[in-house]
């Protein structure tokens, strides 16, 4: 299952992680994995390249930390959670998407 952890402080987005295999099909034929990937990946790029966000990235993993949470960053992340909320209504078994509201930007809650 992917699981896609977003972290928020009040109003602001502070980061989100994306990891896991969806295991809906085998590799080049999963949708769900090319769906969340595209839509992560491509967020990922413009929150890195707009907003200065801190972006790591390894085997089935993705992390996105913004430094500076901004009303541009909020929106792009919001409308990532819609899209991937979506898509877990679609695909529940293999698909999670959460916000932890209120995290503390200072300890490491979306690991």
């Amino acid at each position: 299952m992917i699981k896609i952890t977003f972290c928020k402080l009040s109003e602001h987005y502070l980061s989100f992680i994306a990891r896991g295999h969806s295991h809906f099909d085998v590799k080049g034929k999963d949708i769900v994995c090319a769906a969340v990937s595209s839509l992560v990946q491509h967020t990922a790029r413009i929150l890195h390249d707009r907003c200065e966000a801190v972006v790591k990235k390894s085997h089935g993993k993705l992390e996105v930390l913004l430094r500076n949470p901004s009303e541009l960053s909020d929106i792009l992340i919001d409308e990532l959670y819609k899209s991937l909320y979506d898509l877990q209504e679609q695909f529940s078994s293999n698909l999670s998407v959460e916000v932890n509201e209120d995290a503390n930007r200072y300890t490491n809650v979306c690991s």
